[in-house]
């Protein structure tokens, strides 16, 4: 399975500790460059500000931005792929889950999400996959917003994202809740954002300043409030699915995995290649 890393040029620092992760778990990973949203002109995130219904910063905008060049990536594979923002620490059963998730008879719609995310979500109570062995349970979820740092995608379902999502969304809330979309959720979650460990890494402070201090806002109040509404009714029936069929809790992980993982490779001492 191909493995994609949306990372900045700039993130050298964050880049040296992907290329150091994936060298202890034998991972191959291809960087894609993300865009740098303070590049963007004040116009074009005046004109994306217009598409959605609140307040947008510059890093919002490069994040769909590059969340897109990574499904044209996935659209031109004839396989599934996962997909990796650059600040994630991954468990060492991560390529159980690949293998698992490559092999699984699902259908072209079908994605997963590798993340665990804090809060509450809604997800099956019945089981799309389960093992003999209990390694790894696999779920369909019908209330996920938050996150898109690690998912896997196959060139279909990237190409319609592609061509449903072409003006400015706020990237991880429209990513899943397509009503056409299959969603799952692998559980104990093999992947997480580092910030969600308490810890950081040494890494890239300058290259984020400012990107918070300004926001940009949809001009129209009857535009902010119509957008509301049509979002809230194309996400009722995935809302009454998962109240009918779904059990509302806290994703399983191994935090202390994830922290024995991060430790190990903040103190490594040996030069990436």
């Amino acid at each position: 399975m191909k493995i994609f890393v949306i990372s900045l040029k700039s993130y050298k620092e964050r880049r040296e500790f992907q290329i150091k992760q994936a060298k202890n778990l034998e991972l191959d990973i291809t960087f894609i460059d993300a865009i740098d949203g303070s590049s963007l002109s004040t116009k074009e995130l005046q004109d994306a500000a217009n598409q959605w219904t609140r307040p947008i910063f510059s890093k919002d905008v490069g994040c769909y931005l590059s969340h897109r060049k990574a499904w044209e990536e996935v659209s031109r594979r004839d396989n599934k792929c996962l997909i990796l923002e650059d600040d994630v620490i991954i468990s060492k059963k991560i390529k159980n889950v690949i293998n698992l998730v490559d092999n699984l008879k699902d259908s072209w719609n079908t994605v997963y999400d590798l993340e665990y995310a804090p809060g509450y979500h809604v997800l099956s109570k019945q089981s799309f996959y389960s093992g003999h062995d209990n390694l790894f349970n696999i779920r369909e979820i019908y209330r996920n917003k938050t996150g898109l740092a690690a998912y896997i995608l196959g060139p279909q379902i990237a190409l319609k994202m592609l061509e449903e999502l072409k003006n400015y969304v706020m990237v991880d809330a429209a990513f899943w809740s397509r009503s056409w979309a299959q969603y799952m959720q692998v559980e104990p979650a093999p992947v997480m954002q580092i910030m969600h460990l308490g810890k950081e890494t040494k890494q890239d402070e300058n290259s984020i300043k400012g990107v918070r201090n300004i926001n940009f806002i949809n001009k129209s109040w009857f535009s902010r409030k119509f957008k509301r509404l049509q979002i809230s009714f194309y996400e009722l029936p995935s809302f009454i699915k998962g109240l009918i069929k779904g059990n509302k809790r806290k994703l399983i992980f191994d935090k202390d995995e994830f922290i024995l993982n991060f430790d190990f490779l903040d103190d490594k001492k040996d030069q990436v290649n």
